[in-house]
């Protein structure tokens, strides 16, 4: 029988599109985020217990997705971006049924809320479940992943050209995750570095504008965004 999914949370991140955000959970250790229970589910009783687990998934949805095509094989960024697999076979949002699935850090827990970092989630995602990892059981370090073996490649911190300026202008924290963020490669896989290309994202409040030049990246504006001007 069809399952009727309800979110009992929604998930507030620093992520206003989906340009930016972290293409797996865990690699922006700095992208902090809120879940926020909705009322019939903000009771104590519902994460009593919880404070014991360093670590929870979220079941969330992909809510900015367009309705799934029918495609049955994606073009996993790891793999160049040109490369098909299965969408089984993938952790692409681009799925017959629009779930993510992200493993977070548990910083507290308050009432009707989590705080949790390394999200890789947009603003405003729904949250169908909550549930603690645990390490006995769903930590293999025999497993095999083949070409998504090893944690994506990190730009070293001297490729990142963030002028003292700029860089002064920002919140601290939002410093330090806007550098997290851009030694990621958070540009289309299938699209070469092109040094009159300009990318910019919306992070926590703030619009970054940044350029490449090989494996450097030069972040060239940062600007606040009033809340109007954010992506819906």
């Amino acid at each position: 029988m069809p399952l009727e999914l309800h979110p009992v949370a929604v998930l507030r991140t620093p992520f206003a599109e989906k340009f930016g955000v972290p293409r797996q959970s865990g690699l922006a250790p700095s992208a902090e985020g809120r879940v926020e229970f909705l009322p019939a589910f903000a009771a104590p009783d519902f994460t009593r217990g919880l404070e014991a687990f360093s670590h929870v998934w979220l079941v969330t949805g992909f809510h900015k997705n367009p309705p799934w095509d029918g495609a049955a094989t994606v073009r996993p960024p790891r793999l160049g971006g040109n490369a098909r697999v299965g969408v089984f076979a993938s952790r692409s949002p681009l799925r017959p049924n629009g779930l993510g699935l992200s493993l977070v850090t548990l910083l507290a827990v308050e009432p009707g809320v989590l705080r949790v970092a390394g999200i890789d989630c947009v603003d405003g995602t729904p949250v169908y479940d909550v549930k603690p990892y645990l390490p006995y059981c769903e930590a293999r370090p025999e497993a095999r992943a083949d070409w998504a073996q090893a944690a994506p490649r990190l730009r070293a911190p001297e490729l990142i050209l963030m002028p003292a300026a700029l860089a002064a202008a920002l919140p601290p924290e939002v410093a330090t995750l806007a550098r997290e963020l851009l030694a990621l490669d958070l540009q289309p896989a299938y699209q070469a570095a092109d040094a009159d290309r300009i990318y910019g994202m919306t992070v926590a409040g703030w619009n970054l504008r940044w350029r490449l030049a090989g494996e450097t990246v030069e972040v060239i504006a940062v600007e606040p965004v009033s809340a109007e001007d954010q992506p819906a």
